[in-house]
C-alpha cells in the first residue's frame, strides 16, 4: 500500500511537471507599456474618452492573441498595461513615475499627460532613457530634442496653421490687403500659454495677422467673466480669438459670443482639447455655430465611413457599446495605443535583426533606447489602423520629436460638425537659435501651411 502510494506521488509530480512545462513552453513572451493620466479633475472630460478608445485597442490587441511582430495576423508577444491616476497633482505624477522606474520591468515608454509636468520630467526620463510619449504639445519639449515626443505637432504649430489657413480660405475679409488682428483668451498656465509666443513668431514672419491681445481666465470661467473680455476685443477690432484650453473653457466663449451679438465680426478657434463634437454637445448647434478647431485624426460625426472612423466603431461595439462612442477624442486614445505597440514592435523586429535572437529574448532584452531609436523616431506615414492620414510625415528628421505633422480645420456649420479644410502640413515654428545651433538640419523647414495635393 506504502510502495502504491509512493508510485501514485511520483506519477502525480511528474504529471505536474510535464504540465508546467508544457505551459511555460507555450506562454507567449511579454512587453509591458506604462500610462500616467489624470481621469479626474479639470482633464477628465478629454482623458476619459480617450483612455476609453486605449482600451478597448489594447482589448481588441488581446483578442487577436497578443501584438502581431511578424505580420501574419496571429498575436505574439502578450501585452501588460500599468496606469496611475494622478488628478493633475505634480507630486502624484511623479510618485507614479519613480513607481513605475524603479518596478519591474523597467519601463520603455510611458504616455503622459501633461506640458508641464512632460517638461519638468524632460531631464529625468533623459537620464533614465525612458521615452516620454506625450500628450501635451509645448514647445520646450521639443527644443532642444531630448527623449520626450510629443502625440502631434506643438500647439504653437496648430495654431498658427489653423489661424492662417482661415484668413486665407475661409475669413470674408480675406483677399481685402486687410491684416487680421488676433487675441489669445486661455488660462493662465504654461499649457494655456502654450500658443501665444509661437503666433507672435508666426504672424510676423507671414505678415498675414498680428496678435493685438492676451487675456487669461479662469480654469472653469464664467458668463460675466468671459463678457467683459469679448466686450474689450469687440473694442479692438479682433476677427479671430485663440484658446489654448480645454473644451468648457470655448463653450463659455462661444456662448458669449452669440449672446453679444458678435458672430458677425469674430471667429473662436481653439486647439484640439476642444473638439467641435464634444462642444456641440455642450452648448447645442445654435450656439456652437461658427465653432473651429484643428483635429490630426478623422472625424465620427463627419466621415463615417472612413476606414479608421469603422475600425474605431468596431472596437466600441465589441466592448462598450456606448451610444455617444467613437468621438473625436476615442479616435485620438485608439491612435496614442497603436502608436506605443507600433513603436515596440518595431524596436522587437529591429533588436532580433541586430543582435540575431529570438522574439522571447528580445522582450527580455528590449531597453527605452531600443524604442525611441528603433521604434517611434521611425512613424512618420503610419496611420494607425486608418485614424490618421496617410499624408502624415513626421518624425520628420533625426531630432523632430512629433509624431503628426498635418492638421484640417474642423468646424460647427449649419449646426452640423463639418471638415472645412484638406490635410495640410503645419508651419514649422523652429526657434531661430536652433538652427544656429546646427539641429533640424535634414528637414525641409515651412514657414506657412502647405495643403496636400491630392
Amino acid at each position: 500500500m506504502q510502495k502504491k502510494s509512493k508510485l501514485l506521488f511520483v506519477l502525480g509530480a511528474l504529471a505536474v511537471g510535464i504540465f508546467l512545462f508544457s505551459f511555460n513552453a507555450d506562454a507567449k513572451p511579454s512587453i509591458t507599456i506604462h500610462n500616467i493620466i489624470d481621469l479626474t479633475g479639470a482633464y477628465a472630460p478629454i482623458a476619459i474618452p480617450s483612455e476609453k478608445g486605449g482600451k478597448d485597442y489594447l482589448a481588441w490587441i488581446k483578442e487577436q492573441g497578443g501584438l502581431d511582430v511578424d505580420g501574419d495576423g496571429k498575436g505574439d508577444v502578450e501585452v501588460n498595461y500599468k496606469w496611475a491616476e494622478f488628478g493633475n497633482i505634480d507630486a502624484r505624477f511623479m510618485s507614479a513615475y519613480k513607481r513605475f522606474r524603479m518596478g519591474k520591468p523597467k519601463p520603455t515608454i510611458i504616455e503622459m499627460w501633461s506640458s508641464p509636468n512632460q517638461e519638468m520630467i524632460k531631464p529625468i526620463v533623459e537620464r533614465d532613457q525612458i521615452v516620454c510619449y506625450g500628450i501635451g504639445f509645448s514647445d520646450p519639449q521639443l527644443y532642444p530634442p531630448a527623449w520626450n515626443y510629443m502625440d502631434c505637432w506643438s500647439y504653437g504649430e496648430s495654431a498658427a496653421g489653423a489661424i492662417e489657413y482661415y484668413i486665407d480660405n475661409l475669413w470674408p475679409k480675406r483677399g481685402k490687403g486687410i491684416k487680421a488682428k488676433v487675441a489669445h483668451l486661455t488660462w493662465d498656465t504654461a499649457y494655456g500659454r502654450g500658443a501665444n509666443e509661437p503666433t507672435k513668431m508666426h504672424a510676423k514672419k507671414t505678415g498675414k495677422y498680428e496678435v493685438v491681445a492676451e487675456r487669461f481666465c479662469t480654469f472653469m470661467p464664467t458668463d460675466p467673466e468671459i463678457m467683459g473680455f469679448l466686450s474689450d476685443f469687440e473694442k479692438q477690432g479682433v476677427d479671430i480669438i485663440w484658446s489654448n484650453s480645454i473644451v468648457q473653457t470655448p463653450a463659455v466663449i462661444q456662448k458669449g459670443i452669440q449672446k453679444l451679438g458678435l458672430a458677425n465680426k469674430m471667429v473662436l478657434m481653439a486647439n484640439l482639447w476642444a473638439p467641435a463634437d464634444q462642444l456641440l454637445d455642450i452648448v447645442g448647434p445654435k450656439a456652437a455655430e461658427g465653432y473651429m478647431c484643428p483635429q490630426p485624426v478623422f472625424i465620427p460625426a463627419a466621415e463615417p465611413n472612413e476606414p479608421g472612423v469603422q475600425f474605431a466603431k468596431m472596437l466600441n461595439d465589441k466592448y462598450r457599446k456606448d451610444p455617444s462612442l467613437p468621438n473625436i477624442q476615442y479616435m485620438r486614445g485608439i491612435r496614442m495605443k497603436a502608436n506605443i505597440l507600433e513603436s515596440v514592435k518595431r524596436a522587437l523586429v529591429g533588436i532580433m535583426k541586430r543582435d540575431k535572437v529570438d522574439l522571447a529574448t528580445a522582450c527580455k532584452k528590449i531597453t527605452g533606447k531600443d524604442v525611441k531609436e528603433l521604434g517611434i523616431q521611425t512613424l512618420a506615414g503610419y496611420t494607425a489602423h486608418g485614424t490618421t492620414s496617410k499624408y502624415q510625415s513626421a518624425p520628420a528628421g533625426k531630432d523632430d520629436r512629433r509624431l503628426a505633422n498635418h492638421d484640417r480645420l474642423v468646424g460647427i456649420k449649419n449646426g452640423k460638425v463639418t471638415v472645412l479644410s484638406p490635410w495640410y502640413k503645419v508651419p514649422r515654428l523652429i526657434p531661430d537659435n536652433m538652427v544656429a545651433k546646427g539641429l533640424f538640419k535634414d528637414e525641409k523647414i515651412n514657414i506657412n501651411y502647405v495643403p496636400v495635393k491630392k
